[in-house]
């Protein structure tokens, strides 16, 4: 199972969403994940690309 988690994005430094595996602290894109940032929960709808990317890859590797 995975989580959606909000962090920052790097190298821009902005709030976005990022996929993990459920009980980990990396993202699916490398970017470590620390303690979330409950107001930015609500204020962003951007996603980590590499993230989504990795994340579809997964899922179409289950079929």
């Amino acid at each position: 199972m995975y989580e959606m988690h909000v962090g920052l994005a790097a190298p821009d430094g902005v709030f976005v969403w990022h996929v993990a595996a459920m009980g980990t602290a990396t993202a699916l894109c490398g970017q470590s994940l620390h303690e979330e940032h409950l107001e930015e929960r609500e204020r962003t709808d951007r996603h980590c690309t590499p993230c989504m990317s990795s994340f579809q890859e997964l899922m179409n590797a289950r079929r």
